[in-house]
């Protein structure tokens, strides 16, 4: 159900996506009530997604392969992202004064408008290409077979970039094509205001004018992020200073494969009167000390893996998220007490639910970990 429930959330994007493409291909405009339904939810969604579900760890932090939601890292740099939102702020504002109006606005202004959309379609490219490698098709062609639900995170989140360029592409040809059709209807009595005029407004220049002004932005851009506290070049250091992705430079830790049960903890530096050890056992080839108590939390994990497999992997990624950080602080006699103690009403209730559905309880708790 959770899965579904994310799924609902996230089809908006591609819908989104198809309809984009299908008026591109009809060349039917897109209103501006759709596109600001669309972006509006787009954006919303990937923050929830990025920040919200996936929670993605900086470079130099090692997954957690059994508690970790996403087993890659960080996709932009936290420290440098400043830059890339202002970027990515200043292409949409732009591509929402170059759709309203555009026929009313000074030559100058809308050079500086495609400037600014220029500087948008740029960062979104530099996204694209970022995400390109862990993308599902290409990671298959460079022998990555393991991305399992990581590749379909990551086509969610190339979405906004891929319908933003296509609308800003589409924006950008139908401004220069308009004022170019507006500039043919235009006659004037003398001919060097013909020429001055022509000189200016030329709408066929306007792109290579946008271009040349889309440096002085930058820097501009550069100067405004110096005030708060970011470095000139943070734009590029957002791209390079990560892990796993097309445009890394650094190389993360390697994946850590954690023993999320604190249970076995709890068997191991608890007191012996308390905790009561029974015996060694044998979990994902490694040698633990066994309780009772270890056994029949374990026992009714697998019952409820027989019985309600989906529940059980809803209970499973809690526990092997939970478990671990816990069992960090569990490292002295009275601690792993305290937890033993914890999880004894709990033990009570696997039991009850053991001998309620399994016909040799007993049995099945001391086959654990043998």
């Amino acid at each position: 159900m959770f899965l579904v429930v994310v799924l609902l959330l996230l089809l908006p994007g591609p819908v989104f996506t198809v309809m984009n493409i299908w008026n591109l291909v009809r060349r039917k405009e897109n209103t501006g009530r759709f596109e600001a339904i669309a972006f509006s939810i787009g954006i919303l969604y990937t923050l929830f997604l990025y920040y919200g579900l996936l929670s993605p760890k900086p470079w130099d932090e090692a997954i957690w392969l059994y508690a970790d939601t996403f087993m890659l890292h960080e996709i932009l740099a936290s420290e440098h992202t400043l830059g890339v939102a202002v970027s990515i702020g200043i292409g949409f504002f732009c591509y929402i004064l170059l759709k309203r109006n555009r026929r009313d606005r000074p030559p100058l202004a809308q050079v500086l408008c495609i400037s600014g959309v220029y500087l948008g379609i740029l960062v979104q490219t530099l996204l694209l290409v970022q995400l390109m490698k862990n993308m599902p098709f290409v990671a298959f062609f460079n022998g990555l077979v393991t991305l399992g639900d990581d590749g379909m995170y990551v086509c969610f989140l190339s979405l906004v970039p891929f319908n933003f360029i296509l609308c800003a592409g589409r924006l950008l040809f139908q401004v220069l094509k308009g004022q170019r059709e507006e500039q043919q209807e235009r006659t004037y009595e003398k001919p060097w205001l013909k020429r001055c005029n022509d000189l200016f407004c030329d709408s066929r220049k306007w792109g290579l004018y946008a271009l040349l002004l889309l440096f002085p932005l930058l820097l501009l851009l550069m100067l405004i992020l110096l005030l708060f506290g970011q470095q000139p070049d943070s734009l590029i250091r957002a791209f390079t200073e990560t892990a796993d992705w097309t445009l890394s430079t650094k190389i993360s830790p390697p994946p850590i494969e954690i023993d999320a049960h604190y249970l076995c903890t709890v068997a191991l530096q608890g007191d012996k009167k308390l905790v009561k050890p029974l015996r060694y056992g044998v979990r994902r080839g490694q040698r633990i000390v066994v309780n009772r108590q270890l056994c029949v939390a374990n026992a009714f994990e697998q019952i409820l893996e027989e019985r309600m497999p989906a529940l059980h992997r809803q209970v499973r990624h809690f526990y092997d998220a939970y478990g671990y950080p816990l069992s960090l602080h569990l490292q002295t006699p009275w601690r792993a007490n305290l937890a033993y103690l914890f999880m004894k009403p709990l033990e009570w209730c696997f039991l009850l639910v053991l001998y309620l559905f399994d016909k040799k309880p007993e049995d099945r708790i001391a086959r654990q970990y043998l």
